[in-house]
């Protein structure tokens, strides 16, 4: 038997109980089982109509949710904010909050030598090269 929706279902027990309910002198002996099927019925209805007002409700209750999260994250980021004007982005309070603390890293110390330079000595330039550069420069 294939599967049928709940308002299928329903038209169907309606039109079997109304055919039923028109030839109930011919079948006497299924009058109980009428009575069973409208008691069904009507539970079933009740409680369908019972689903869909919760199914509204739990829509409602997660946008409720989302909205209440959203406000809730733009409140917390304002109050870090204050937070870090406060006691600014190297204040150790930070930490209290939940908050990183800016620490500047590791400078290099001047006794460490610089890497090498990149290319050749200017020592060691052609001649020509040197002639361009002093002739560019006593034009201007």
């Amino acid at each position: 038997m294939p599967k049928q929706s709940f308002a299928d279902l329903m038209v169907d027990w309606e039109k079997l109980l109304a055919a039923v309910v028109a030839n109930q002198t011919d079948l006497p002996y299924i009058d109980g089982y009428r009575q069973q099927l409208e008691v069904e019925m009507t539970g079933a209805k009740a409680a369908g109509l019972r689903q869909s007002a919760s199914q509204a409700e739990a829509q409602q209750a997660s946008r409720d949710l989302e909205g209440f999260i959203q406000r809730g994250q733009d409140l917390a980021s304002r109050i870090r904010g204050g937070v870090r004007i406060k006691y600014g982005i190297k204040g150790e309070k930070l930490k209290e909050f939940g908050l990183k603390v800016f620490r500047a890293g590791k400078r290099k110390s001047s006794t460490e030598k610089s890497p090498p330079a990149v290319g050749p000595p200017p020592a060691s330039r052609p001649a020509e090269v040197k002639e361009a550069l002093q002739a560019a420069t006593t034009e201007e």
